[in-house]
């Protein structure tokens, strides 16, 4: 997954902010979040989680998960 989040972060830079986020460095972060299985892509808008996935992604999954939200 981590090469489709990075593609997305270059295509979309001016669409959304992409983080990248070290599991090992920030647990209270993941457990906050809810990240029950790695990879996570979690979307947040507004200051809330408005989805996720967990576990292997595809591109066309990341695509319909963030689409939606992304602002025209």
């Amino acid at each position: 997954m981590a090469s489709l989040v990075a593609w997305v972060k270059v295509t979309q830079k001016r669409r959304l902010n992409v983080i990248d986020v070290d599991v090992d460095s920030n647990p209270d972060l993941v457990c906050a979040l809810g990240v029950a299985e790695l990879p996570a892509l979690v979307l947040i808008k507004d200051q809330r989680v408005v989805g996720r996935l967990e576990g292997r992604a595809t591109g066309r999954q990341i695509d319909e998960l963030i689409r939606p939200h992304l602002a025209a």
